[in-house]
């Protein structure tokens, strides 16, 4: 038998309190036997069924554990990229406190949810980078994510399909291009000019790759500002950024994705992180452990039977 916590200070004082209260009551029992000039034998019994009933209580409070058994314990993972749009529109405050640092802050929560899979970062405007490769340092990741900013690319604009294409790329040309489940993970605001190739779209489907879409961004859209300056067009009128929401569902529709919204009034998210984690993953580590149960239960419910019958049971202390 092993025990889940050693005896305590707890259970000391519970046993030095018993034995001082009933070596108090045995001897005034004592006394008064003998100003009757009787005996009081029978309190013997009620102080074995006592004890038996405290010492059971105390092992029930030490959980003890037996019955081991064997069980196998697995970790399935996947190959993720995280696809980042880093366009200037990605700066539009629609979002608080802007549509790229509420990205980052779901990157992070993504990431400290897949713990058992390898993660990429991908960045984008009008060309694609990859920032990180597939990697299991979750640290490393939420470092690289902190350094995400719109400038950090030499371009402007949006190439979603340029992006996709990379991430497609590093994941079928990998070190293990087909043994584990691959899986894109976007997040943009869909302002985008490009059409992407059908070609594109059936690799995607063909080899089942995962796509999930999070559209950033409302529909009524923002101006976007610059050097604290609202920026203009050549026209002269205010640049308003707006989510392309149909174009993203479309995307999401021609892969056989998923779409999900970003933005002050909803967050997906979480929906998001919950499909990801439901997606069949590849076994990438499996061990046999062996399972010890508590079974304090057992003791404790001896012990409430030995109090009811202590309640039940009347023996008398003084034979007359």
């Amino acid at each position: 038998m092993n025990w889940n916590y050693p005896i305590s200070t707890t259970e000391y004082f519970f046993i030095f309190f018993f034995i001082l209260v009933y070596v108090a009551y045995i001897i005034r029992t004592i006394r008064i036997a003998r100003q009757l000039q009787t005996t009081a034998r029978t309190i013997i019994i009620k102080l074995f069924l006592r004890s038996i009933v405290l010492g059971l209580l105390i092992i029930s409070l030490l959980g003890p554990s037996f019955g081991e058994a064997d069980q196998e314990v697995s970790a399935k993972g996947k190959d993720i990229y995280l696809i980042v749009d880093l366009s200037k529109s990605m700066d539009a405050a629609d979002v608080n406190p802007s549509r790229l640092e509420k990205v980052k802050f779901e990157m992070n929560h993504f990431i400290q949810n897949q713990k058992a899979s390898r993660i990429g970062i991908i960045v984008f405007s009008n060309d694609a980078f990859v920032q990180v490769p597939l990697t299991y340092d979750a640290a490393a990741l939420e470092l690289f994510i902190q350094s995400l900013q719109t400038d950090l690319l030499p371009t402007s604009g949006t190439n979603i399909c340029s992006a996709t294409e990379l991430a497609y790329n590093k994941l079928m040309n990998g070190t293990d291009p087909t043994g584990r489940s691959k899986m894109m993970v976007l997040f943009s605001d869909g302002e985008s000019k490009n059409d992407c190739s059908r070609s594109l779209f059936n690799n995607l489907r063909r080899f089942g790759i995962g796509i999930y879409v999070v559209g950033v961004g409302t529909i009524n859209g923002i101006s976007l500002r610059s050097q604290g300056k609202t920026l203009m067009d050549e026209n002269e009128k205010i640049v308003i950024s707006k989510l392309d929401e149909n174009f993203l569902q479309s995307f999401s529709s021609n892969t056989k994705g998923k779409y999900y919204e970003l933005n002050n009034a909803k967050n997906d998210v979480g929906q998001m992180i919950n499909d990801v984690s439901k997606a069949e993953g590849t076994l990438v580590d499996s061990r046999t452990v062996t399972v010890v149960s508590n079974k304090y239960y057992y003791f404790l419910g001896a012990a409430l039977i030995l109090i009811l019958l202590d309640v039940l049971i009347t023996i008398g202390t003084f034979r007359l």
